[in-house]
Parts: C-alpha cells; structure tokens; sequence
C-alpha cells in the first residue's frame, strides 16, 4: 500500500504541496510567482471550452488544457475571469485513476462537459507533476496554466 493510499488523497494533495514547495526552497531558485511554489488555488469555476477532441488513452497519457470562467476563489489569490486547467488523461473518470498519476488525480467528475460547474484544486506549474505530454490549444495566450489535482462536480 503507498504511502498516499494510506493517508487518503486529500492528505497526500497537501503533502505534494507542500514538497514542491521545500524542493523550491532548498534549490534556493526563486519561482516567477507565487502560484509555482506549489501553493495551491481552489477555485469554483464553469467549464466553457474542450477545444478540440480528447485522445484516446490508449494511444498515450497526457494532461489536456481546458478553459474555464472563474465564479469564486475559495482558497488563494487569482483575479482573472477566465483560467487554463490541465486535467490527466479527461476520458477516465478521476475516481477509477489507479496508474502513477493517482496521487495527483482526484473528485468526482467522471467526464468533462461543456456548462458544467467545477470546483477545483489547482497546482501551478504543471510540470510539478506532469513530466509527460500536454494536449494545450492555448499555447499563444498570456493565462497561467495550473494542473488540477481535485476536480469535483458541483450542481
């Protein structure tokens, strides 16, 4: 049994926080911001766009890019109206995720449609969990790109 199966998903959220944060630290690297720290951003938010058609997961895994308007901040700092969330491989439903990104994948969302209300919990950069393929129509916009680590369905 992992150590994150053990102490349950949320638990192991704020510890992978919490450890990109010291790595941060103790690298004495200074992040651009604040969100790359490792600090998390929990959001409520309305999906408004899936450009494109997700792959299938057979082909490969990957982190695909959507975006969202922004209802309310419930926990951290952002300001903008619009966000990017990256989600690990969209077609499985978060809870049946029981590969190496399970750890970093949770909530009940079981498939993405456009006009759902979300409640997420976000991690920025991306690559301080995903070392692998991004599937990102976004890539000429100005918008930071978090990764979702919880991404739960709301009414």
């Amino acid at each position: 049994m992992s150590m994150f199966s053990a102490i349950g998903k949320s638990a192991g959220i704020i510890a992978i926080a919490m450890t990109v944060c010291m790595a941060a630290e103790v690298s004495g690297e200074k992040p651009a911001d604040a969100k790359a720290t490792g600090d998390t951003l929990v959001v409520t938010c309305r999906l408004v766009e899936i450009p494109g058609k997700f792959v299938a997961n057979d082909v490969y895994d990957y982190v695909y890019i959507m975006k969202y308007r922004v209802l309310s901040v419930e926990k951290g700092t952002y300001t903008g109206k619009e966000l990017l969330a990256g989600h690990y491989n969209p077609l499985i439903s978060r809870k049946l995720v029981h590969d190496k990104m399970d750890p970093f994948v949770d909530g009940t969302v079981e498939k993405y449609i456009v006009g759902a209300k979300h409640r997420l919990t976000l991690i920025s950069p991306i690559e301080s969990v995903w070392d692998g393929a991004i599937e990102d129509e976004y890539y000429d916009t100005e918008l930071q790109k978090y990764y979702a680590l919880k991404a739960d369905l709301l009414q």
